[in-house]
C-alpha cells in the first residue's frame, strides 16, 4: 500500500479549506427555527432574568445541532486516539444525530398540521437539555485512563521487539512491521533529492505511512543523530587528551 501525494488546484483548496466549515454553519443557522419551534410547543416560554425578558427556548438549538456537532468531533478524536470513552462517544454521536434529526421532522410536520403536540412529545422534547447535560458531563470527566495523552509505541522499541521475537522464534503480533532505520533513510534520502523538503507530510508520502507514524520515525532518527553526535564528541575529547599526554 502507498500514498500519492496530489497537489490540488487552487479552486479544489479553497473548497476544501472553506466549504466545509460554510456549509456546517448554514446547516446549523438553518435548523435554528425548527428547534426553537419545538422547544416552544413543549412549554418553554420568556422567562425574566434580572429584570430582562429572555426566550430560553431559543436555547434548544444549542441543545440540538451544536450538541451534535461537538459529539461527532468528540466521536472521531476518541476513535483516531482509540481513548477508552470512544465507544459512549460514538453512542452519543449517533444519538445526537438521530436527536437533530427527529427534532426537525416533528417541528415541520406540526407546522404543516401533519401532526399535533402531545404529552409523549413534550416528555420527550423536555428530557433533552438533562440528557445532553449529562453525556457532555460523562464526556468531560476524563479520568486518567481516558486522558487525552496515550502512550505510542515507538519505532525504536519495535524494532527491538521484533528482532528478539525472531531469534526467540515467537510469533510478533499481527500488523504492518515496522520500518528499519536504512529504508527511512532512503526515503529522506528520495525527498533530498526530489527537491521536497523534510516534513511529516512527505515522508509520510515516501514511506506509504500516516503522518503521526512518520513523525515518529522522524523523532527516532534525530535521537539517533543526537546520540551519535555525543558519541563522535566524545572520542575527539578522549584523542585530543591522549595526543596532550603524548607532548607531555
Amino acid at each position: 500500500m502507498s500514498t500519492v501525494s496530489i497537489d490540488l488546484p487552487p479552486y479544489a483548496k479553497a473548497v476544501f479549506r472553506y466549504g466545509r466549515p460554510v456549509v456546517l454553519l448554514t446547516a446549523l443557522i438553518m435548523s435554528i427555527p425548527g428547534e426553537i419551534h419545538l422547544a416552544e410547543v413543549a412549554g418553554w416560554d420568556a422567562v425574566n432574568v434580572f429584570g430582562n425578558t429572555f426566550n430560553v427556548a431559543w436555547l434548544m438549538p444549542v441543545c440540538v445541532s451544536v450538541y451534535a456537532a461537538c459529539s461527532a468531533v468528540i466521536a472521531d478524536v476518541a476513535k483516531r486516539l482509540r481513548l477508552p470513552n470512544r465507544k459512549s462517544a460514538m453512542a452519543g454521536s449517533v444519538a445526537a444525530l438521530a436527536l437533530a434529526l427527529t427534532a426537525q421532522d416533528v417541528s415541520h410536520l406540526i407546522k404543516q398540521d401533519y401532526m399535533h403536540s402531545s404529552w409523549l412529545l413534550v416528555g420527550a422534547v423536555s428530557a433533552i437539555p438533562p440528557l445532553v447535560a449529562f453525556h457532555m458531563l460523562h464526556m468531560a470527566a476524563a479520568p486518567e485512563s481516558t486522558a487525552s495523552e496515550v502512550e505510542v509505541e515507538e519505532p525504536e522499541a519495535a524494532f527491538h521487539e521484533g528482532a528478539t521475537a525472531e531469534k526467540s522464534g515467537q510469533r510478533r503480533k499481527p500488523g504492518r512491521p515496522g520500518l528499519t532505520d536504512d529504508e527511512v533513510t532512503e526515503a529522506i534520502a528520495r525527498l533530498e533529492a526530489a527537491g521536497k523538503d523534510l516534513t511529516a507530510e512527505n515522508l509520510a508520502a515516501a514511506l506509504g505511512r500516516a503522518p503521526r507514524t512518520a513523525r515518529r520515525y522522524l523523532a527516532h532518527m534525530k535521537r539517533a543523530e543526537i546520540r551519535a553526535k555525543k558519541v563522535a564528541e566524545g572520542k575527539s575529547e578522549g584523542a585530543a587528551e591522549s595526543t596532550l599526554s603524548l607532548s607531555i
